[in-house]
């Protein structure tokens, strides 16, 4: 018997940004009665990116890509006005070069659009006149995207940074649990996971523009230094599993462990050095402190920082 999987329609803001910003730029190419209204549309979609500041870099990379298009179209048309298509071949390899010399990466494929439009159909105008309209209709849809997505809803991340730094510090626990209960070695890679995925996170939250651009670059720090608490809460870890034994915690770090809800077993005779004691308590301290400290911070206002 055949179990029929059901479709979930999802339209996350994004695709509903993309959608409009393609919508307002053909639009707008069609009132002025462009020739190309297809650029426009090219335009509004790659240029509507995650964060402003991609959408920015794609639409200077773009516009930039345009340019080179038309350059190298340009070049083809002045060797033959009429080019073959083993020239025009040559030409979209050119054009592809010089985006890789330039790292022009978002612009290829619409380098390549350009250099085929121009050489190829030019809707019955001169070549630096399709060039010239495909360059504002180009323009449009790279404007339009823009607008669209500073004025809607920009991209914030914050909300999935906090939430990966509580992760972590909910994980500590039952790593400890792990270790002091049940005399075990926890695996720590769903924590080291975390903390790579945390960082991308924080990158991407580096990207944002926002109009208060202090107050950003001051709640970027504030993260930036909540990272650190949780990446040494993970270090810490780290060593007490390298530790030959697990150790035996002092009063002050049982009370501590037992706060967090977990249930110790009687230490005596358990096999361990005074060595081992002392390395062990002083990664646990520190680890519980960074947690606490993190956990603290967690719960301040983002204005108030």
């Amino acid at each position: 018997m055949k179990h029929h999987q059901k479709l979930h329609l999802h339209i996350g803001l994004r695709m509903f940004k993309t959608a409009l910003a393609v919508t307002i730029a053909l639009a707008i190419a069609r009132l002025f009665q462009s020739y190309s209204p297809i650029f426009a549309g090219l335009g509004a979609v790659v240029a509507m990116a995650r964060t402003l500041r991609e959408s920015l870099d794609a639409a200077k990379t773009q516009f930039v890509g345009v340019i080179l298009g038309g350059i190298v179209s340009m070049l083809l048309l002045v060797i033959d006005p009429t080019p073959s298509v083993l020239l025009i071949g040559g030409g979209v390899l050119v054009s592809l070069a010089l985006c890789g010399i330039f790292k022009l990466y978002y612009a290829v494929s619409l380098t390549a659009i350009i250099v085929l439009s121009v050489c190829v159909s030019t809707g019955g105008d001169p070549p630096l006149v399709a060039l010239g309209f495909r360059l504002i209709d180009t323009s449009i849809g790279l404007s339009v995207a823009l607008a669209v997505n500073m004025l809607i809803k920009p991209y914030n991340n914050r909300h999935r940074v906090t939430n990966l730094l509580h992760k972590l510090a909910d994980a500590v626990p039952g790593c400890l649990e792990q270790r002091f209960v049940y005399d075990l070695t926890p695996d720590l890679t769903p924590m080291i996971t975390d903390l790579r995925a945390l960082d991308v996170e924080l990158d991407i939250f580096r990207r944002q523009h926002f109009r208060r651009r202090e107050a950003h670059d001051r709640d970027l720090c504030f993260l930036r230094s909540l990272f650190q608490l949780a990446d040494r809460m993970e270090q810490e870890l780290s060593a007490l599993c390298t530790l030959d034994l697990p150790g035996i915690p002092d009063a002050d770090n049982r009370r501590r462990l037992e706060e967090l809800g977990l249930t110790l077993p009687d230490f005596t005779g358990r096999k361990s050095t005074e060595e081992i004691d002392f390395v062990c308590n002083y990664h646990l301290k520190t680890a519980l402190q960074a947690r606490e400290y993190l956990l603290e911070l967690l719960e301040l206002p983002p204005e108030s920082h």
